[in-house]
């Protein structure tokens, strides 16, 4: 199904599980690390770049953003994991936010690990990996900030991951546009 990405609208911020949105839309969802790029990622898409708010200070989001694309799908962009400055009541209105979203949100047909392509695999994705596949979640990984390295490296990143985990991984940069044609052409392939 074709998507028109210059046709978006926020709808929503959730707090608690009752504001989750009930969808009759697919879900898409996009985690990862604190300060991974997952808004600059989500403007790309979406070919706006205020339309989700980006931070210089990482765990700034504390909620999960809706948005409709074309009226067609639903992005949501999670709060970041893995934020150390973070009080342990956050932390833990976080890990109760996140559990109640896999289990409770309706309509979640892909989730995005996005990882800094500097970075690599971390523990925490690791963990997130573990814990979508436990809740038999369908998720996917995009590789950000690649305009920040050597094409090679990036690339051996994927490859060494695809190696893992049998998943090809799509390599982005919000900064210079990369990747967004392939995210685009994914997410438009499981509708």
């Amino acid at each position: 199904m074709r998507i028109n990405w210059r046709n978006p609208k926020f709808l929503k911020s959730a707090f608690s599980e009752g504001d989750f949105i009930k969808s009759k839309f697919p879900v898409f969802t996009f985690c990862g690390r604190s300060n991974v790029g997952k808004s600059s990622l989500l403007n790309m898409l979406m070919l706006n770049r205020k339309m989700a708010k980006i931070s210089s200070t990482p765990g700034k989001t504390i909620s999960i953003n809706y948005f409709l694309v074309d009226g067609k799908i639903i992005l949501a962009d999670l709060p970041g994991y893995g934020y150390a400055k973070r009080l342990k009541k956050e932390i833990d209105r976080w890990k109760l936010l996140m559990e109640s979203f896999f289990t409770g949100q309706e309509g979640i047909k892909e989730n995005f690990i996005l990882i800094d392509a500097r970075r690599g695999l971390a523990e925490l994705d690791l963990i997130m990996v573990d814990w979508l596949k436990s809740l038999h979640q369908e998720f996917s990984f995009v590789f950000t900030k690649t305009d920040k390295m050597k094409i090679q490296e990036a690339l051996k990143g994927a490859r060494d991951v695809k190696a893992v985990f049998g998943k090809e991984v799509i390599l982005t940069s919000a900064k210079k546009g990369i990747g967004r044609k392939e995210l685009t052409n994914h997410i438009e392939k499981k509708i």
